[in-house]
């Protein structure tokens, strides 16, 4: 089962990642767009954190080697998700700071979440190295 939740994070970092670096000013637009909404943009967001990082947490308890990046991510999108839906006003300040300017910051962030996936693929090929 943790092999299958590590291909899944290595498929999501991949494919957002890549969306990332192709599309900057489009993930730019759609958080503008849900920051337009307020409390309900935030809880997009919250809800796309949450209920992804606290699957992956459920199944995936690693805490050796690189599967470790796996629970940290897990818990880490867990734990934005939940302080987004209890607190949402931190979410919008979050979202406060995206603007079509500084849709380059998203191809910075594509490029952490490809090495990720990268990362974790490359354990999954050699699992006894690490």
């Amino acid at each position: 089962m943790e092999a299958g939740i590590e291909r899944l994070v290595a498929l999501c970092c991949f494919v957002v990642g890549l969306s990332h670096i192709v599309q900057p000013r489009g993930w730019a637009e759609l958080f503008l767009h849900w920051r337009e909404k307020g409390t309900t943009g935030v809880f997009y967001t919250a809800l796309l954190h949450f209920a992804l990082g606290a699957f992956i947490v459920a199944f995936h308890n690693v805490w050796r080697g690189i599967p470790l990046v796996v629970t940290l991510l897990s818990w880490g999108w867990t734990v934005k998700g939940l302080l987004y839906l209890i607190y949402p006003k931190q979410g919008m300040r979050m979202l406060a700071r995206v603007s079509l300017e500084k849709s380059h910051e998203f191809v910075i962030a594509g490029v952490v979440l490809l090495v990720l996936s990268g990362l974790i693929a490359y354990s999954l090929v050699l699992p006894g190295a690490f």
